[in-house]
């Protein structure tokens, strides 16, 4: 085999990249979203809202008149 044979093989059209990387894109979202369960999401939802309610008590502390007396 000669040098202009194995460029004739290594080299790879844009198209050919292009096709690999949206599906090695694909496998990798896929892959995230079977570890990611559906649970654990939930987990994440519920403690946003927690979050969210903390801050809300805070606010609403803060603006509660004072009673001068």
């Amino acid at each position: 085999m000669n040098e202009n044979e194995l460029d004739k093989e290594v080299k790879m059209s844009f198209k050919a990249k292009v096709a690999i990387f949206l599906l090695a894109t694909l496998i990798t979202l896929t892959g995230f979203n079977l570890i990611a369960s559906s649970s654990a999401l939930d987990i994440m939802k519920v403690g946003k809202k927690a979050g969210y309610e903390i801050i809300v008590n805070v606010l609403a502390e803060e603006r509660q008149p004072v009673d001068p007396t």
